[in-house]
């Protein structure tokens, strides 16, 4: 039976550029995801700025691809708190570190992730869709292949020195390793692509309610994404179908109300969460998660395309020396130990952001109060955006004296 160098479980972007990292510098790849590409995905559909230069360093014409396609350019975001105040920062500015181009792209999931799909598949990852892993192959307590069940129902052991976990916020691979943790707030979330929606001016925007927030952003030829995310305990008290009450929820919000109409509705409501879970360790003996699989917080800051991107080129340039070390055997956690220090340096920071603004938005008079600053203060606002687009450090937002001018 044939042996990969890889197996990753997961064919998001994460999985995709990780499959095609490691397949570009020789590995043999085996890349599985249960879904039938190309699928929609409940998503902000959101590519921070920082996201740009490294769809520049795949190469293999990749943003080319993204260009061509259907997308949007966004220049900023715009945050309106539960009163209808309003803030907005922008990524080109006078205050702070420029960012790569003056606006980030947005782009539906279903044209991303064929792109990255397709760039594995011409680096040499060999694809199968609509193949499901169930469980871990383990040897001497390590990871060592996965089995799976493909479309037809047989039922197929596959084996390598290392497994990627980029399956996403319900990753099979981390529950099977005993590693998933989760916090609150926990939040589920509802996203729809409309068309001609009134108002959508070049900015991302984010309406903060009483219970919830909504998202939008255009991703191209007119349509928009729409994400209504909510408490969990929300959803859970409900005796109906959350989504059949997503329009009667958006008119909830001062800013949204009039702005959207049934009939433009042109993909159906989809819904993904709870959110707040992580790993307590993103490396094992033989294993590995990266994406969304590895931890993912809240969708507000729009981070989560960045990290599985970032992540993913972290994963490879530890895995690429390990696996040219010319033995057979499984990758121990020794070896991964570089990824799991890589991480933490390139994520604590955006971690705390995120976690911090998420339990802001929770807190209505909290943020009533911060997007009143930010409005009287564009070069804070310019700054917050910019850290939370991935390049602008975090650590500038975090400072003390930063969180102080965000209240006095």
């Amino acid at each position: 039976m044939a042996r990969w160098d890889a197996i990753v479980v997961g064919a998001g972007p994460a999985g995709s550029v990780t499959a095609l990292l490691l397949a570009r510098a020789g590995a043999s790849v085996l890349l599985l995801d249960r879904a039938r590409f190309p699928r929609h995905k409940a998503c902000s559909e959101y590519l921070s700025p920082a996201t740009t230069p490294i769809l520049e360093r795949l190469g293999g014409g990749v943003l080319a691809a993204i260009e061509r396609g259907a997308h949007a350019k966004l220049y900023g975001m715009t945050v309106v708190a539960p009163s209808g105040a309003a803030m907005s920062g922008h990524f080109a500015s006078d205050h702070g570190p420029a960012p790569p181009r003056p606006y980030s792209f947005a782009v539906s999931r279903a044209t991303f992730d064929m792109v990255l799909l397709r760039a594995a598949e011409r680096a040499g990852a060999v694809i199968r869709e609509r193949t499901a892993v169930e469980d871990l192959v383990w040897d001497r307590a390590r990871g060592a292949g996965v089995v799976a069940r493909s479309c037809d129902g047989q039922r197929v052991t596959c084996h390598a020195r290392v497994v990627v976990g980029a399956d996403g916020l319900h990753s099979v691979v981390a529950r099977r390793l005993g590693l998933v943790c989760t916090s609150r707030p926990r939040r589920v979330a509802f996203t729809a692509h409309l068309a001609h929606v009134d108002g959508m001016q070049g900015m991302g925007e984010l309406h903060v309610g009483r219970r919830g927030y909504v998202g939008l952003g255009p991703i191209g030829e007119d349509v928009t994404t729409v994400a209504l995310v909510v408490p969990l305990a929300a959803v859970r008290g409900r005796t109906q179908d959350f989504r059949r009450g997503f329009f009667a929820e958006l008119e909830r919000y001062p800013r949204l109300s009039g702005r959207f109409e049934r009939r433009r509705l042109v993909r159906d409501v989809l819904a993904t969460g709870p959110f707040a879970q992580w790993a307590r360790r993103p490396a094992v003996n033989g294993a590995l998660l990266v994406g969304d699989a590895a931890d993912f917080f809240d969708p507000f800051t729009g981070q989560g395309i960045y990290a599985a991107l970032r992540g993913a080129e972290l994963a490879a340039d530890c895995l690429i020396p390990a696996l040219a070390r010319g033995a057979t055997s499984t990758i121990s956690v020794t070896m991964l130990e570089p990824y799991v220090r890589a991480r933490r340096r390139e994520f604590a920071g955006k971690w705390a952001l995120e976690r911090l603004i998420g339990l802001g938005v929770g807190w209505p008079a909290l943020t009533e109060r911060v997007v009143g600053r930010l409005a009287r203060r564009p070069d804070l606002a310019d700054l917050l955006v910019g850290a939370t687009g991935n390049f602008v450090p975090a650590r500038r937002v975090l400072a003390a004296g930063f969180l102080a001018r965000l209240l006095w």
